[in-house]
């Protein structure tokens, strides 16, 4: 290499790491006309992500944050009636998965107020196999659109939080990436930032029809056969078909009403059934909601979670196609138990999860305005602050802010965080015998599904 390039090039790095190093010895000065800032050069490579612990002032307020029922009076009319008919949507993101907590309310519901069956059930769900209410399968060759795809604001979502549409192909997504993170997961204090995995998605063409089995399980919860059975659905034309195999029978083929609202079809009109296969073609892309497993009366509790949703935005259930499936399904309350997937140790300030909780509950209540709704706080949650779990520092102002949203719009308030024990209660849960909740100090396990549940109806009925 050219001595005439090296020589000054030693001298600018020579002078610039003089200049930085005396730059870093000068202390900070903040009196004076002139103000000088410390230089930091390097304490970002080795710095470690500090997170303090929660407030105790602001946890101690967010734990005696008062209950509300007043609200939802009409419902707890009908649920101290045991001749009534109840029917309860309940929606939450991965802590409400393989219908835990709506699981005991439907078993503890239909055991005082009657009714067979678990509601409406989505077509797929990446959760079918965890889910013991219900046996659930499946072909790969559906679309499935919720609240977290985006892009898709112009289709309407059904009121299980999806839209299903037959397709002659699947997406298959690759993750490239070393290290997956739940959108739940336990966050350590000494980890750093990661990179956002990369996604590559390919689409697989297939030659068979689009399908779902749904098998009756004689569970708590559950139902040991369906009586009454009626799929959801909308966009479809004069041509439109499903084919129908009830018990393992030949498959018969019946007629889909054209039109873009929500429409109904019954599909065991005659006796009760163990098992029932839907098939639809491939290249007719109707929207697809769900399936109904119920009876004209007794009491049911619709299980409708979503995996990593915050609660907002729920505009992408247009609302004809909430007062459609109303309709039909007749809901006496709705449940929105949501929080911990916005939840963040660094931020204290909720006040845009406020606002966007305040539009969800505003767009339901202009579609269903007779309809009361139950807002669940956000319930404790651990991460790892200097060695031992402890609880998430802004657990207590999703709390707070969840309790404005609630006085606020007029609707039902639970503190599940206070019913659980308040700062630092995820720990018993982890550690009871057996474990109500799992090693990630997040989410429920089935017998603390149970354990809510139970919290929960005890609540409504106003015993202590």
């Amino acid at each position: 290499m050219n001595k005439e390039f090296i020589r000054p090039l030693i001298i600018v790095v020579m002078a610039t790491l003089m200049i930085g190093l005396i730059a870093w010895l000068v202390p900070a000065k903040e009196a004076g006309v002139i103000k000088v800032k410390k230089m930091t050069w390097f304490e970002r490579l080795y710095q470690k992500q500090v997170i303090a612990k929660a407030d105790t002032l602001i946890a101690a307020e967010a734990a005696t944050l008062a209950s509300d029922l007043m609200p939802i009076k009409s419902f707890i009319a009908k649920l101290n009636n045991p001749k009534a008919n109840l029917r309860i949507a309940y929606f939450g993101d991965s802590i409400i998965e393989g219908d835990l907590i709506t699981g005991k309310l439907r078993q503890d519901l239909q055991a005082s107020h009657g009714g067979t069956g678990v509601g409406l059930v989505p077509i797929t769900s990446i959760v079918a196999g965890f889910r013991q209410t219900i046996k659930h399968n499946f072909s790969k060759n559906w679309e499935s659109i919720s609240f977290m795809t985006p892009h898709s604001k112009e289709v309407s979502l059904g009121f299980t939080g999806f839209t299903f549409i037959p397709r002659n192909y699947y997406v298959s997504e690759t993750t490239i990436e070393a290290q997956k993170l739940d959108s739940l997961a336990v966050m350590d204090s000494s980890l750093v930032a990661t990179p956002k995995p990369q996604k590559k998605t390919a689409r697989v063409y297939v030659n068979n029809a689009p399908w779902v089995e749904y098998i009756a399980s004689p569970v708590a919860g559950g139902a040991s056969a369906f009586t009454h059975i009626r799929l959801f659905y909308s966009n479809a034309t004069d041509s439109s078909i499903v084919k129908v195999s009830l018990d393992g029978s030949s498959m018969q083929t019946k007629r889909l009403s054209n039109g873009s609202g929500v429409q109904v079809l019954s599909l065991n009109e005659t006796s009760p059934v163990n098992k029932i296969k839907l098939e639809f073609s491939a290249h007719d892309p109707i929207h697809v909601y769900g399936v109904s497993f119920d009876e004209p009366q007794g009491a049911y509790v619709d299980n409708f979670p979503i995996r990593g949703y915050s609660g907002m935005y729920f505009q992408r259930i247009h609302n004809d196609i909430l007062k459609g499936f109303q309709r039909y399904l007749n809901y006496d309350l709705i449940v929105l138990q949501y929080g911990e997937n916005v939840s963040d140790p660094k931020i204290t300030d909720y006040s845009y999860y406020e606002r966007g909780m305040k539009n969800t509950i505003k767009h339901i209540q202009n579609a269903l305005p007779d309809v009361p709704i139950l807002m669940i706080s956000a319930h404790d949650r651990s991460i790892k602050i200097n060695g031992s779990y402890r609880t998430s520092p802004d657990i207590p102002y999703i709390v707070k802010t969840q309790s404005n949203v609630a006085k606020a719009m007029n609707v039902g308030f639970w503190n599940l965080f206070a019913a659980m024990g308040g700062i630092d209660s995820m720990p018993n849960y982890v550690s009871h015998q057996p474990a109500w909740a799992g090693k990630d100090y997040t989410h429920f396990t089935r017998s603390g599904g149970i354990q809510i549940a139970t919290m929960l109806l005890k609540y409504l009925k106003g015993i202590d």
